[in-house]
């Protein structure tokens, strides 16, 4: 299938998932966990971003580079998809603070090398640590990409594998008549 085609087949796949189960973000307190993991292709050192909503919902990206200003591109791109960010806990990667200053976005960061997982105010982003744990065996199986687009698919497709279809909140037999009847 081409690359246009599945993006459609999956944006009709979540409006139908939206239809029988209805919208669960504007329940949300706003409240995310955001990290970044490091990967080497093309000869660079690229960010995997993602971002994790309290429901579980994510949004990853690929950056090249890790100023300030493609974290807070990133961060107004997952608002986009996930709901208004009001707070957002972190590792104390240095680009975090100003990025979510220039977007007015309460950030809790926690500095794991000085603090550990969890800070004295229990703030943590163990959820969205935890993604990385399933996200980098994905990427890597993906390892046949050979351009950056390839990369940027293998990472939203594991996007919309984790969104649309391990959380969702539709029962399995339910997901398969939807497809089924279409």
């Amino acid at each position: 299938m081409g690359k246009f085609c599945i993006w459609e087949w999956f944006r009709r796949l979540e409006k139908k998932l939206l239809e029988h189960a209805g919208d669960a973000s504007e329940f949300l307190d706003g409240f995310f966990q955001a990290d970044e993991m490091y990967i080497h292709s093309f000869g660079e050192k690229l960010l995997v971003f993602g971002v994790k909503r309290s429901d579980g919902k994510i949004f990853e990206t690929v950056l090249q580079g890790h100023s300030a200003l493609k974290f807070a591109s990133a961060l107004k791109s997952a608002e986009g998809e996930l709901g208004p960010i009001v707070g957002l806990d972190t590792s104390a990667h240095t680009s975090y603070p100003l990025a979510t200053g220039w977007l007015g976005i309460l950030h809790r960061p926690v500095n794991r090398s000085e603090e550990g997982f969890v800070n004295k105010k229990e703030v943590h982003s163990n959820g969205v640590e935890n993604l990385w744990s399933h996200d980098r065996a994905w990427i890597e199986s993906a390892r046949g990409y050979g351009s950056m687009e390839t990369l940027e698919r293998a990472v939203k497709a594991h996007q919309v594998y984790h969104n649309q279809i391990k959380e969702s909140p539709v029962p399995v037999w339910l997901f398969l008549r939807m497809i089924s009847s279409n």
